[in-house]
């Protein structure tokens, strides 16, 4: 298991290492781990399977049939959470997604095809959830249990890093190294970068595949369009986070466009607000 030290030295920053820990974010990583449905007890965190819904929510639908089901993340299980009390300290996040057709989120048609659901009442109210019906559209992602744990990002624009041409490249290297980490091969030698080793995490830094993904986001939910790289624009970015990044995942049975990512973000006043219906959704692959 590589540790942020060894990666810094491995990519010849470790003399750099206190300033980068200074633009470092604190994130949650998600762990997961395949196990049939009626392992997980109700109110579980986990990928796929059914959700554990209260009576008062019903299954999102969108065009023909319900969204897929992706994760449902029980917030009381994040004891360790160090991330300036954005998130609730308890409730259930739960996340959709029309996984069949997925949709990228650049079109006001697409604000249906995802949904982020938030309960915080009495456990014991909730109920495994089956799909309403099966149609063309229905996709069932396989059951993980999942646990959480620390972990840090960084910026892929490292603002206030004083580095020179080798050491931004190194740290380049660096942040797809702690990030994106790939397998490697019986030598160590890494494998191509559809051998990336999935990465889930809440909060933090999105690691953008083509664009800033928070400006990205704020671009296209605006029908006049904000310039990019203008002061309006990271204003705008700076009240933003990321709030859960899903990887592609072999183990989950999801592919993002070609081996991409969807995020879900949210200005950070209405996630403090707990308004989760505000969520915004954007999918990037290379």
């Amino acid at each position: 298991m590589h540790t942020f030290n060894s990666i810094v030295e491995d990519y010849n920053l470790l003399h750099k290492k206190q300033d980068i820990l200074k633009i470092a974010a604190s994130s949650i990583g998600i762990l997961k781990e395949k196990t049939d449905d009626k392992n997980i007890q109700i109110g579980g965190s986990k990928f796929g399977g059914l959700p554990d819904l209260p009576p008062s929510f019903s299954f999102p639908q969108y065009h023909n049939g319900p969204l897929s089901f992706l994760a449902q993340l029980n917030l009381k299980d994040l004891t360790f959470s160090e991330t300036d009390d954005l998130l609730p300290k308890t409730g259930m996040l739960y996340f959709f997604y029309d996984v069949v057709n997925q949709p990228w989120g650049f079109e006001k048609e697409d604000s249906d095809s995802y949904k982020v659901l938030y309960f915080d009442g009495d456990l014991d109210d909730l109920s495994r959830t089956s799909y309403p019906q099966i149609t063309e559209d229905y996709y069932p992602l396989p059951s993980h249990k999942v646990e959480f744990t620390k972990m840090l990002t960084f910026p892929e624009d490292p603002v206030g890093l004083e580095l020179d041409e080798s050491e931004l490249d190194d740290y380049f290297e660096f942040r797809e190294a702690i990030m994106q980490p790939r397998k490697t091969d019986n030598t160590h030698q890494e494998l191509d970068e559809e051998s990336a080793i999935p990465k889930h995490y809440l909060l933090g830094e999105p690691f953008n595949i083509q664009n800033n993904v928070l400006e990205d986001v704020i671009y296209y939910e605006n029908d006049e369009k904000i310039e990019w790289n203008s002061a309006e624009m990271d204003s705008k970015r700076k009240k933003m986070t990321l709030l859960f990044q899903m990887d592609s995942d072999e183990d989950l049975d999801v592919m993002w466009g070609d081996v991409g990512m969807l995020y879900f973000c949210i200005y950070k006043t209405d996630l403090i607000k707990k308004q989760f219906d505000q969520v915004k959704f954007i999918l990037q692959c290379y």
